[in-house]
């Protein structure tokens, strides 16, 4: 089977995945400042530590969002790895937070629908896009 190359074609799925990525990091930054503008009572306590996983978390979605936008292969490799970490961990925060099991279906759902954009940016015809 003969390869296709599309000369100077930019997916659009790998743009949206990295403005999903971006938008997702700015949100866990906009979200840091805010609950700790709000509660100072957390700053002795274990959430602490959570909130401030938030920092390279939001970074590095920033940072590889950009890169996929670049068309950077290392941003695609972190794409893919934050991608994959935040499919795995979606169920399983709401359960350790003690939400409700609706919002853990509704965030297995979302899980499961991580999986389409996942297979497309490994698939041969976006990783010729990559330097």
């Amino acid at each position: 089977m003969p390869q296709i190359f599309h000369v100077g074609y930019r997916s659009p799925l790998v743009s949206a995945v990295a403005w999903l990525l971006m938008a997702l990091g700015f949100a866990c930054l906009a979200l840091l400042g805010y609950r700790l503008g709000t509660a100072i009572h957390l700053l002795g306590s274990v959430n602490l530590l959570a909130l401030a996983a938030l920092v390279p978390a939001s970074l590095l979605a920033i940072t590889s969002g950009q890169a996929l936008l670049r068309r950077f292969e290392w941003g695609r490799r972190l794409a893919v790895g934050l991608l994959l970490s935040l499919m795995f961990a979606l169920p399983v925060v709401p359960l350790l937070a003690g939400s409700s099991l609706a919002l853990a279906a509704l965030c297995l759902v979302c899980s499961a629908a991580l999986i389409g954009p996942l297979r497309a940016i490994l698939s041969s015809a976006v990783r010729h896009e990559f330097g």
